[in-house]
């Protein structure tokens, strides 16, 4: 009887643990591969600002509310497009990468106010065929990265 318990005992701790790893797992700050440019950016970053207070992010490639334009910058590089609306003290960084394992496009918007990070939002276009949540199948080509092929501004067929 004892066994039972302390199996149980013990499943009951894995799932909780398990639990526990996926929620961070999903309140983990979007993250982007370092490419040379990017560790070209960082350096210079930590070079002018050795003591910042947002390093540990930055090192891991990480976006964090708060971060500073330059520090967004450092941690993802240049970003694929930018909206600027002096009049509102507002400016918006969009991101485009393509997951590896699905082949989606996923764009991320930043949005900052007097040189800090507020806000953002994340878009996923479907690689894969399979339905979207809006009624449009269609990408909007203005999202895709200028390096993209006409192939993947295009998608797949509507039906």
């Amino acid at each position: 009887m004892h066994r039972r318990t302390s199996r149980g005992h013990s499943a009951l701790l894995f799932w909780i643990v398990a639990s526990a790893g996926l929620a961070a797992c999903a309140a983990a700050p979007p993250q982007r591969t370092e490419t040379a440019a990017i560790h070209d950016l960082r350096a210079d970053y930590f070079r002018t600002y050795p003591e910042g207070p947002n390093n540990d992010h930055i090192r891991r490639g990480e976006v964090v509310r708060g971060m500073s334009l330059y520090e967004v910058l450092a941690s993802w590089g240049i970003p694929d497009a930018r909206v600027v609306a002096p009049e509102q003290n507002k400016e918006s960084w969009i991101y485009v990468v393509q997951d590896d394992l699905s082949l989606d496009w996923i764009a991320y918007e930043y949005e900052f106010r007097s040189n800090a990070l507020v806000e953002w939002t994340t878009t996923r276009n479907v690689a894969n065929g399979l339905p979207l949540d809006s009624p449009d199948l269609r990408r909007d080509p203005l999202t895709l990265p200028a390096w993209a092929s006409s192939s993947q501004r295009t998608g797949p067929p509507v039906r």
